[in-house]
């Protein structure tokens, strides 16, 4: 376990190597944690949602908000996006008396992160749905049951980072929320105007993901009825070689029989007669399932 103090200790990150170790930072910072009853404190578990190297990083972290300062208690070396926070605050010196500027700016990079989280959510759905529009305006090619494994593991990735990612907007919007509650206070350092924009933006977001998880539950049950289509069209094909087949199966077995006496063998067009006998029988019953519509 490690503790850094930033921007004249209005910001402390405490990094955990375990879960356990909190317990023990507990101790260590117990002068910060465990101050008077009249300075109280706000414990919120955050999630944290980056894209990066192809794939979206979770960070699960514990905020602790208090009048005079923040403090973020972090996993292993700390999170890459704290880390760039860090040092944005300490290159515009915005080192005040009050840990608004530090809450303010992990806030905004949170909302930044999670918008970037959902732009690579948006090309896994566009990803998932590409093949989906080829195959309706291509007859020749369609999913089928082949894809349902493919398709099936990236709707549950698209699934779980959406998830994710809604979790991380609420609890930084919450976080926001109680920022408001602070800059009433004169001199946070902070303008209500911009905490409100703040709260805006993760208000936009949740009904960017609400819109999101739409789309992907329609595209997941697109996916499935295309799916079942083509299985359909597979059935509807072997029907009709049934169809066709069967009457001359039927003509074969006939005369594969021992019968004594067979006097249609001997008549003049006998083999015409049977093979447009075998023609007809198999385009009656074709005829009756495309009238019945179950050719398209």
């Amino acid at each position: 376990m490690s503790v850094r103090s930033i921007t004249r200790d209005t910001w402390t990150r405490v990094f955990l190597d375990a879960p356990e170790d909190f317990a023990t930072a507990e101790r260590v910072l117990s002068n910060r944690l465990h101050r008077g009853g009249e300075d109280h404190e706000r414990r919120l578990p955050v999630t944290i949602v980056s894209a990066g190297g192809g794939a979206a990083h979770v960070y699960n972290l514990t905020v602790i908000v208090r009048a005079e300062q923040i403090i973020t208690v972090e996993p292993g070396a700390g999170i890459p996006l704290l880390q760039d926070v860090e040092a944005r605050l300490q290159w515009a010196d915005a080192a005040t008396d009050t840990p608004h500027h530090a809450w303010y700016a992990i806030a905004q990079a949170g909302f930044q992160a999670s918008a970037g989280a959902l732009e690579f959510v948006e090309s896994d759905i566009n990803l998932v749905r590409a093949p989906m529009v080829e195959a309706s305006r291509e007859s020749s090619r369609s999913l089928g049951v082949s894809d349902l494994p493919r398709v099936s593991e990236m709707l549950v990735d698209i699934d779980h980072a959406l998830s994710h990612v809604a979790s991380s907007i609420a609890t930084l919007t919450q976080l926001a929320r109680l920022l408001r509650r602070e800059t009433a206070v004169p001199g946070s350092g902070i303008e209500r105007p911009q905490v409100d924009a703040l709260i805006q933006q993760g208000e936009a977001l949740t009904r960017r993901v609400e819109f999101m998880v739409d789309r992907h539950r329609f595209l997941s049950q697109g996916a499935s009825q295309q799916i079942s289509t083509s299985d359909l069209n597979i059935v509807k094909i072997f029907t009709v070689l049934w169809a066709i087949l069967i009457p001359g199966t039927t003509l074969i077995n006939w005369y594969g029989q021992n019968f004594e006496f067979m006097p249609e063998l001997s008549w003049e067009y006998s083999s015409w007669i049977q093979i447009l006998g075998v023609f007809f029988l198999a385009v009656i019953p074709i005829y009756t399932v495309k009238r019945a519509g179950q050719l398209r």
